[in-house]
């Protein structure tokens, strides 16, 4: 059976064709209200655009393969009207209820109860593969998510970026990409510098000069500081000041690095790869002597600046005056990495680093590279409350909420749902109290709770019962529940591929508490096991398709389907 968006595309392209509009730029998409149809093209608005704003010729739309002409200057004055007359040449349809043309020249199409019937035994087949794509098939693909500051621990800020990469690695998979999780591990710079003369001042606090402020505070600058006195302990007394600060930033990142893949572990992440960036620089020369042509000398330094545009940005400079090499540098390896790797690269980051997007993709295309093949995800920040409090700073942190603390308190399944349900670049507030709420106001609860019903109504029958039959008469499925709950399964395939497009993960959430939502009202207004066996087979079947389509969605967002709550 041919997928209905398919199918609907297939026909509206002979239609165009047939109207001489060979390169006619018209889309099916599908709307998210259903009270507009399954599925809405903007063929109608398309074609009376035309190439250069007007219809074709009327020589050239009479010219239709097995079909009667649409659509002159004189008959549709308006897209509307030629919306309605292509509706009147497309007739009835199979698998489609009702074609109709809504103004300002939208087509609507609504499947028919049949099809939708059908799609049922369909889902049940695919199982776990139910909402996959061939989008990228036979593609590569990064993500390079979280590569949080190594000088402390993990903080709910950028945690925010965790789950959403994972996520968006996960739906890149589902469409048929082979993906690399990366980790960047910014092991080298000032900011390691400080943190050693940090650890050295505090282990040896009579010798820190009167003027000095510490960088890094919290307790954590105290654990951290014994763990690397013990790595240096068989040498440290040999060590000058100068060495012990050198080699203790070195220490102290490696170790913040175990504990910030440990968080990233609890929260569901395993990266493919990590990058040192020590290791980048060893390859800044080579590199960049592939964009010797976008290399400028100023005041002294490097810049990247091709064309001169970013001979002000400082944040462009490669190699400073006194030959040291920038995190930029470092960048500009990287992505050359990353892009001659994978047909798309990903990166998550933070709404701070917006500024550097536009230097990313001119970086990208002077490598030789498409630019249009890094894609960059932006989040804003987190903050963290109970009910109307404001959650104070951590202790052990010093002046920021850690990932762990939040993770401990609420959970995995709630950590990632909550971070994931606001759109990435809208700031947000993360209820706590809300989050380990058993009860319906809580989302995550709430979605869980329908596969656990789900899981207890399949627990309550036999197992020859449990097999879907394969001559299960789906047409009884025809209440208004059970046709809402059918339409709302077979998004998820679109939702997919909707993902890998826009790179927002937030509607998989709404997609969740969607489905969950009909479930519920599924559940409460009919009867799954009733004295009629045909009946009791129908609903045991929409069932399992739906189960089958939450537990997919529910991975794709990193989060469990529990059988029992």
């Amino acid at each position: 059976m041919e997928e209905p968006k398919a199918k609907i595309y297939s026909i509206l392209e002979k239609i165009a064709a047939g109207m001489g509009a060979q390169s006619c730029n018209f889309s099916v998409e599908k709307p998210k209200d259903t009270a507009h149809g399954d599925f809405s093209s903007n063929i109608a608005m398309a074609l009376f655009r035309g190439p250069v704003g007007s219809l074709p010729p009327a020589s050239a739309r009479s010219r239709l393969t097995g079909m009667r002409a649409v659509g002159s200057p004189s008959s549709a004055a308006t897209p509307l009207a030629l919306a309605k007359e292509i509706v009147d040449e497309l007739g009835s349809q199979p698998d489609f209820e009702k074609i109709e043309a809504v103004a300002p020249g939208f087509i609507n199409f609504y499947l028919s109860k049949k099809y939708l019937q059908s799609q049922v035994k369909n889902i049940i087949g695919k199982g776990d593969e139910y909402g996959s794509s061939t989008l990228g098939k036979g593609k590569k693909a990064s993500v390079e998510f979280v590569s949080a500051n190594p000088t402390g621990p993990l903080h709910i800020g950028n945690a925010r970026g965790g789950p959403l990469g994972d996520t968006i690695a996960n739906v890149l998979a589902k469409a048929g990409y082979q993906i690399t999780r990366e980790y960047l591990h910014n092991d080298v710079g000032g900011q390691v510098d400080r943190l050693g003369e940090t650890i050295y001042f505090t282990l040896h606090p009579d010798q820190k000069p009167a003027e000095y402020e510490m960088q890094y505070l919290g307790e954590y600058i105290k654990e951290l500081s014994e763990q690397v006195k013990d790595e240096l302990e068989d040498n440290q007394d040999d060590l000058s000041q100068e060495q012990f600060i050198e080699k203790a930033g070195k220490v102290a990142v490696e170790l913040m690095l175990v504990e910030i893949l440990k968080d990233c572990e609890a929260m569901g992440i395993k990266f493919d790869k990590v990058r040192k960036e020590s290791d980048l620089r060893k390859e800044v020369p080579q590199v960049l002597v592939k964009i010797k042509k976008a290399l400028k000398e100023n005041d002294g330094a490097q810049w990247f600046a091709p064309n001169d545009e970013f001979l002000k940005d400082r944040e462009t400079v490669v190699q400073k005056s006194d030959g040291q090499f920038t995190y930029f540098a470092s960048d500009i390896v990287y992505h050359n990495e990353k892009m001659s790797a994978n047909d798309v690269v990903v990166d998550v980051l933070g709404a701070n680093h917006s500024g550097h997007v536009p230097r990313l993709k001119a970086v990208v295309k002077a490598l030789g590279f498409n630019p249009d093949n890094l894609r960059v995800t932006l989040y804003q920040w987190v903050r963290l409350k109970r009910g109307e409090e404001v959650v104070k700073m951590s202790k052990r942190a010093g002046n920021f909420v850690t990932a762990k603390e939040v993770l401990d308190e609420v959970g995995k399944d709630a950590f990632r749902f909550f971070l994931l349900t606001p759109k990435s670049s809208t700031h947000m507030d993360f209820d706590l109290e809300l989050a380990k709420k058993r009860a319906s106001d809580n989302p995550v609860f709430y979605v869980q709770y329908a596969c656990s019903r789900i899981s207890s109504i399949f627990a309550r029958i036999k197992n020859d019962e449990l097999r879907i039959k394969n001559d299960v008469d789906l047409s009884l499925l025809k209440t208004e529940e059970e046709i809402s709950l059918i339409r709302h399964l077979l998004k998820l395939p679109y939702l997919v591929e909707e993902v890998v497009k826009s790179l927002e993960v937030n509607p998989l959430t709404t997609y969740a508490l969607e489905i969950a939502n009909l479930f519920h009202k599924f559940y409460e207004t009919q009867m799954v096991i009733s004295k009629d066996e045909k009946l009791t087979q129908a609903r045991l079947a929409l069932l399992k398709a739906t189960q089958i389509t939450l537990k997919n969605t529910l991975s794709l967002l990193g989060v469990s389907a529990p059988e029992h709550m």
